[in-house]
């Protein structure tokens, strides 16, 4: 790719490689878009994740202006690097090409949109997705990104496509944008829609929701046909090791009720969906809403309909009421993350939660007729084994029915990863490893010997033999609730490390940005200026596309 530089004072770009006092006075040449591939990078783990962004983003763009076509290399198994996938995108010949990424498989999503570039420059490449929020800062101007999505994009990506359409595109107005300016970056505000009834529900079919159903995706629910859906958006805490505010705001938004209900009856009746799960981080925050919303499912009377929150919910905004509306609903478990039986280490984390109402809250839900299942983080920054045992002691007093112990990931972009980095402590540019491994790219320095898959089965051990009666659920719930692939590498990776505790940290991963060529070279900055245009728009003026 031809370097392009820009004169600040007539504000023009000139193409090295080119005779000098050649000018290209154009910095936008309009773009009509009429096919869109949208790549669900490999490396997803189809039992508890599945393409939803693209469900939406297919549902919320005129259909019959654009063709849209998921490449999903989680199901196909393949990377991006396959020959067939490359043959396959290839035929299909996409305008413009997109992927959603989490931090784990980040590397390999920014490198579908290389093999992208290379099989069609001139073809928008665009990235979103949580890590894409998070650390657009040092994706800005990686090879092969012409444009960063922060936030949620249901609606503003129609309004993109409209944009890059005209001569004079105003790129400001859409939400969430981060892309190359006359000056630098230029990052807008994120889309914070307040009516959500005006997002469509997802494309169930296009994001092949019965093969993932029918493959094992279950998250946290028996094996019945299952959908996610997503009713309230956003969160107002400050938990240092979360970027969920930053991916949908702190206010908490909902759906109407009456759009809801739509929503359910579809599931119902024209996709024989018996399981829903409600993949909020705060369904129960408004507590009003949660209560109007299970006594409008109750009055359905739909038989054999039941609900999950899988995400968890948080244990301060709920009450009697509440627990016995959500069993009457459909409910037969709740999920609660306290995250950490340690005062201190609740406090570092910045959770705003008192460890002291866990046990009765928990009680609370029990009685309801409800199984309470616990969610915590081992090995959080400044942790030491005392911290694990208070952790150990909390999971024991609740006499929780099933307890999560997960290790803790630095992910990028979070309050505690530039803590860490700031500190030293971690090489900014480190991914987190696979959730559900076992893994960790970071332990504390006291815990470095530590081993954590014996604590979690030893806790295990005790948790039974603490609560006998339960024990039937506790072993139980290991087949019914989640596929058996994903137990027994779950059992395996537990056992493995158990033998091999210096095995834990496994393989780490650092990003590390190839920086767009195309970029001015003769700056002061520490990192180079980016400039406009995008990359596809410095290849059609090579191509002299006038």
């Amino acid at each position: 790719m031809n370097a392009v530089s820009i004169d600040k004072q007539s504000r023009k770009f000139t193409l090295f490689g080119l005779k000098p006092d050649i000018l290209d006075e154009r910095f936008w040449k309009p773009v009509c878009v009429k096919k869109i591939a949208l790549i669900w990078p490999k490396g997803f783990d189809a039992t508890y994740s599945i393409p939803l962004p693209y469900g939406y983003l297919k549902s919320n763009i005129d259909e019959s202006r654009y063709e849209v076509r998921i490449f999903d290399n989680t199901i196909a198994d393949r990377l991006c690097s396959d020959e067939g996938f490359k043959r396959d995108l290839q035929d299909f010949d996409p305008d413009l090409v997109g992927v959603s990424t989490w931090s784990p498989m980040s590397i390999e999503a920014i490198d579908c949109l290389k093999v992208a570039k290379e099989i069609k420059p001139e073809a928008i490449t665009c990235i979103g997705g949580a890590h894409a929020t998070s650390y657009h800062q040092k994706i800005a101007g990686v090879n092969g990104v012409d444009f960063i999505f922060r936030g949620e994009a249901d609606l503003s990506f129609s309004v993109f496509l409209e944009e890059i359409a005209q001569k004079e595109p105003k790129l400001d107005r859409v939400s969430g944008l981060v892309y190359r300016g006359e000056e630098g970056v230029v990052a807008n505000e994120t889309e914070r829609e307040d009516d959500l009834d005006k997002i469509k529900i997802p494309d169930y079919d296009a994001i092949q929701l019965d093969y993932y159903v029918r493959h094992g995706y279950r998250w946290n629910c028996p094996p019945k046909v299952n959908a996610p859906v997503w009713i309230t958006r956003g969160c107002p805490y400050r938990c240092g090791y979360c970027a969920a505010p930053e991916l949908n705001g702190k206010p908490v938004r909902t759906h109407s009720i009456s759009y809801m209900i739509e929503w359910i009856k579809y599931l119902y009746f024209q996709r024989g969906v018996r399981w829903i799960n409600i993949i909020d981080d705060n369904f129960t925050y408004h507590k009003k809403y949660a209560k109007e919303f299970c006594r409008a499912v109750i009055d359905l009377k739909l038989k054999g309909l039941r609900f999950g929150t899988p995400n968890g919910i948080r244990l301060e905004r709920g009450d009697k009421e509440l627990w016995g509306l959500m069993k009457k609903a459909g409910w037969k478990m709740l999920l609660v993350a306290p995250e950490t039986g340690s005062e201190k280490t609740i406090k570092r984390m910045d959770k705003d939660l008192d460890l002291k109402i866990v046990p009765r809250v928990v009680k609370e839900i029990q009685e309801a007729g409800l199984k309470v299942q616990g969610f915590l983080i081992l090995g959080y920054p400044g942790e030491s084994e005392k911290d694990l045992f208070d952790t150990r002691k909390l999971i024991l007093s609740c006499k929780f029915n099933f307890a999560f112990m997960a290790s803790f990931q630095p992910l990028p972009g979070t309050p505690i990863y530039k803590e860490l980095v700031a500190n030293k402590e971690l090489v900014d540019g480190v991914l987190p490893h696979n959730y559900s491994d076992g893994t960790r790219a970071y332990m504390p320095d006291d815990l470095k010997d530590f081993n954590f898959p014996k604590f979690i089965l030893k806790t295990h051990l005790l948790m039974m033999m603490n609560y006998p009666l339960n024990m039937p659920y506790h072993l139980s719930l290991m087949f019914t609730l989640f596929s058996p692939r994903q137990v027994f590498k779950k059992i395996a990776a537990i056992f493995y490390y158990s033998l091999l505790p210096k095995k834990q940290t496994g393989k780490t991963l650092v990003f590390k940005p190839i920086l767009d060529q195309t970029q001015n070279k003769e700056t002061d900055q520490e990192r180079p200026m980016l400039i406009y245009p995008p990359m596809h728009q410095q290849v059609q003026s090579i191509r002299g596309d006038h």
